[in-house]
């Protein structure tokens, strides 16, 4: 027999292959202990439209419920509830356009008014829009609140929900914003009273379902209601300015 076909490995080669072979044997335990130990189910928010958000309200004057300038000589309140499945696409197929072509340049101010469409009236996400509101993030947070609706529906609006979407805001003040919500978010708190005198002023109005867009200028005043789309309130806005 050739000397290749018996030559033992050496001792000192015989330890490597055990240390490696027990490395690499701790190795899948571990994975296997992990992969038991881990809570089924157990995923986490994924937050969608961060960029696009920052692209959209970027550079637009905004101050507590209102976005764009003060002196803007149209005035839209906006009613929406931002935990309603069927309001989603009105205020994402309306606002990015609104707040380009219309809050950018001057023309037009939007006032954010939380009006709910059930028996609740006041939900928990319009605490966290509203406590955002106070660092002028509101509708940023809004629009990210809405954006991510699916993940809502996965997870269930609570304060973890809350506390992520208000991470998806660059530059809002998260510990600020926490201290609001315990401060001002209590059943007679500043927030609740704002929310109260949003329903008022909808129930006061006639609003109804879905969204609706009341549009205010030189010229009178349009009432949209039922959601409704980018083109009415375009023809609106012509209206009224």
């Amino acid at each position: 027999m050739p000397e290749a076909a018996v030559k033992t490995i050496p001792r000192r080669g015989r330890l490597w292959i055990i240390a490696v072979f027990a490395i690499a044997l701790f190795g899948l335990g571990y994975l296997v202990v992990e992969i038991a130990t881990q809570e089924p189910g157990a995923e986490e928010v994924e937050i969608s439209g961060i960029n696009d958000a920052q692209r959209l309200f970027g550079g637009v004057p905004q101050e507590g419920d209102r976005l764009g300038s003060s002196n803007a000589p149209v005035t839209i309140q906006v009613f929406n509830d931002l935990q309603c499945a069927d309001c989603r696409e009105d205020f994402l197929g309306t606002i990015p356009t609104l707040t380009e072509d219309y809050a950018r340049p001057g023309e037009v101010q939007l006032l954010y008014r939380h009006y709910s469409n059930s028996e609740k009236v006041q939900q928990l996400g319009f605490f966290g829009a509203e406590a955002a509101a106070d660092q002028n993030y509101g509708w940023n947070y809004i629009y990210l609140f809405f954006r991510n609706q699916d993940e809502a529906e996965r997870f269930g609006v609570d304060q973890d929900f809350l506390d992520e979407v208000a991470a998806g805001i660059e530059k809002l003040d998260k510990p600020e914003w926490e201290a609001t919500l315990e401060e001002k978010g209590g059943a007679d708190g500043e927030i609740s009273q704002r929310l109260e005198g949003y329903e008022e002023l909808g129930q006061g109005l006639g609003i109804r379902i879905r969204q609706a867009a009341i549009v205010t200028g030189p010229n009178g005043t349009v009432t949209l209601q039922d959601g409704a789309g980018i083109g009415a309130i375009e023809d609106a806005i012509a209206e009224v300015e």
